[in-house]
């Protein structure tokens, strides 16, 4: 479920990212080759993509926190060492791995979450019982899609499934907020982008409301992509809050 997208074998910790609705390994071809961040970083592959083409597509958010817990432990990533990050629908799913482990009794290293709403509050768009052209056009819109998928009946009957199971799972991600008791107690990092029309700042600010040690939210110019387009400016920003050497990286 794990694919290595920077190395550094003499770093302490691993950064494992969890990528948004319809987020594949492609989406995220800009990280590599960013110079040395002074850490790993891996990316979370759902299934129904990639190399897990093949398999059937996760129902909900708990599945794949479930899943991405059990490959954490077979790539040997001990949660002590694990920044766990997510954007999007992929905060949902990091933020729910955390949750898991703290139950655990393990202690990660940090929590990422980026451009998404916290689970009391509802996403601006539900695409997931439109229509196939209404809900690519949503995509395209939102600039998750390319418009390309819209002609080429092959690549729609390959990816439609998988974007719809997705967008499924992260619209019905919906929970009241816990007591202060259940927050989780690890360090976390909160990110919107600038000009993010999904999920602005103060959505994202509502996830303090199930943490008790989080910073930000930080701002990073662009829309909702930004996590892709600027790699060197999201990690720049794990570097300031989890205070670890790095270079060729930086937060602007």
């Amino acid at each position: 479920m794990l694919r290595a997208i920077v190395e550094a074998p003499d770093a302490a910790l691993h950064v494992v990212m969890c990528p948004f609705a319809g987020g594949s390994g492609g989406a995220f071809r800009g990280w590599h080759g960013i110079g040395d961040p002074g850490l790993n970083v891996s990316l979370a592959i759902y299934p129904g993509r990639d190399h897990r083409m093949r398999e059937a597509c996760a129902a909900d958010i708990g599945t794949l926190a479930a899943q991405l817990v059990e490959a954490l432990a077979a790539a040997g990533i001990a949660p002590e060492q694990a920044l766990l990050a997510g954007h999007s629908m992929g905060a949902q799913v990091a933020f729910e791995v955390c949750a898991l482990l703290e139950r655990q009794g393990e202690s990660p290293a940090g929590l990422v979450l980026s451009g998404c709403h916290a689970p009391h509050l509802r996403g601006r768009r539900r695409l997931s019982a439109l229509d196939d052209t209404a809900f690519l056009t949503q995509l395209v819109d939102i600039g998750g899609c390319s418009p390309e998928l819209l002609s080429d009946p092959a690549l729609l009957a390959l990816f439609l499934p998988m974007l719809r199971a997705d967008l499924r799972a992260t619209e019905t991600y919906h929970r009241p907020c816990p007591p202060d008791s259940q927050r989780l107690r690890t360090p976390a990092l909160l990110i919107h982008g600038s000009n993010d029309e999904e999920a602005d700042r103060s959505e994202v600010a509502e996830w303090t409301h199930w943490l008790r040690d989080a910073q930000g939210p930080v701002a990073i110019a662009g829309d909702h992509f930004y996590a892709t387009r600027r790699p060197r400016a999201f990690l720049g920003h794990i570097a300031r809050r989890f205070e670890f050497h790095s270079t060729g990286i930086d937060a602007r």
